[in-house]
């Protein structure tokens, strides 16, 4: 699953992205950046990747390619991987 987080946007701004870029996965507001501040994110876009049972398997700030083949192959074992 993914799931965004905007970090100090207003609703209207983010619902006009969403829907301008065709969005189709959950976009979460942090209008005064408590989960930003207790995930200490210190750049954006920030992903975490998180498994099914809640545990942090890794995570990057900044900006990444994620249509690259070697980006799919991540994702893919990370989907993939045992608990």
């Amino acid at each position: 699953m993914v799931l965004a987080v905007n970090l100090g946007e207003p609703a209207a701004t983010v619902k006009a992205y969403v829907a301008k870029h065709r969005l189709s996965f959950p976009h979460l507001l942090d209008p005064d950046f408590t989960l930003a501040s207790l995930l200490a994110v210190r750049a954006t876009p920030t992903n975490f990747f998180v498994d099914r049972q809640g545990r942090l398997l890794g995570g990057g700030a900044g900006y990444r390619d994620w249509t690259t083949p070697e980006a799919h192959r991540l994702v893919e074992a990370l989907l993939t991987a045992e608990p």
